[in-house]
């Protein structure tokens, strides 16, 4: 299917699954660039406004804003992500767990915890950027998509996912690097994968407290629309609740029919 998707293609498949699971943001289309002549007219740099932004930041404005940004190490606020995506070699500053033990109980598992995100890692000088754009409406083919929504949305589509690759979709939720993980779940797992943002993107990245996401190559777009499609059934979106149902109070709160046709037929 990969080599039957367009640029075209992937804004239909992505406006649909916008569509189905009622998302309130535009899924953002990713890649990880090798040199910055692919970068298309029209895309946005931090840097041209003298800042630098966490990729968690870049994702936000894209999905609720609608820019196309791109982003090299210049770009980039955090070095932990820059590493991660490839941009650069870790610092030795942050490397053997040093990053890690701000996020563990002690300096093992913090090195125990690092070393865990870092087999998420892109080659050190693999890449020299990353590119954001609205899958809706892309300004350059991604090679995967990230998908902000809340877990009943993201669990609708997740739902499809599992109908056509029989096995649950993996899920991370390691506290930090939520951004590495969508770029390996992207480009060298590729599979989808549910991640938890992470603290960094809460807190610097302005990610609502109740948004999650899904990270996909775009190969996976049409089976995930035929498998939200084929799940409507049993899980659909807005989930319906069971409303065929007839209310009961307290005796002491003798608000129902039932009680004052009781009472009248008691007046006879």
């Amino acid at each position: 299917m990969a080599d039957k998707l367009t640029k075209e293609k992937v804004a239909e498949l992505a406006k649909e699954i916008r569509e189905r699971a009622h998302l309130t943001y535009t899924p953002i289309g990713m890649s990880l660039i090798k040199s910055e002549a692919e970068i298309p007219e029209g895309a946005r740099r931090p840097g041209e406004r003298g800042q630098a932004w966490p990729v968690c930041l870049a994702e936000n404005i894209v999905r609720t804003i609608g820019w196309t940004i791109a982003m090299t190490l210049d770009d980039q606020f955090c070095t932990m992500a820059a590493a991660g995506l490839g941009e650069c070699e870790l610092p030795d500053y942050l490397a053997k767990g040093q990053m890690g033990s701000h996020h563990a109980k002690n300096p093992d598992i913090g090195k125990q915890l690092q070393e865990t995100l870092e087999a998420y890692f892109q080659e050190p000088g693999s890449t020299v950027g990353v590119m954001l754009t609205p899958a809706t409406e892309p300004l350059f083919m991604p090679q995967g998509v990230v998908i902000y929504g809340n877990p009943s949305q993201i669990g609708k589509i997740c739902k499809g996912i599992a109908w056509y690759r029989g096995a649950p979709v993996p899920a991370a939720g390691g506290g930090f690097g939520g951004c590495i993980v969508a770029a390996y779940a992207i480009t060298k797992d590729e599979r989808p994968r549910a991640v938890l943002p992470c603290s960094g993107e809460k807190v610097i990245g302005h990610t609502e407290e109740n948004d999650i996401f899904l990270a996909t190559p775009v190969e996976e777009l049409p089976d995930i629309v035929e498998g939200m499609k084929a799940t409507d059934f049993i899980l659909p979106y807005p989930t319906p609740k069971f409303m065929f149902f007839e209310p009961r109070v307290p005796k002491s709160y003798p608000i129902d029919h039932k009680t004052y046709k009781a009472w009248k037929a008691g007046k006879k």
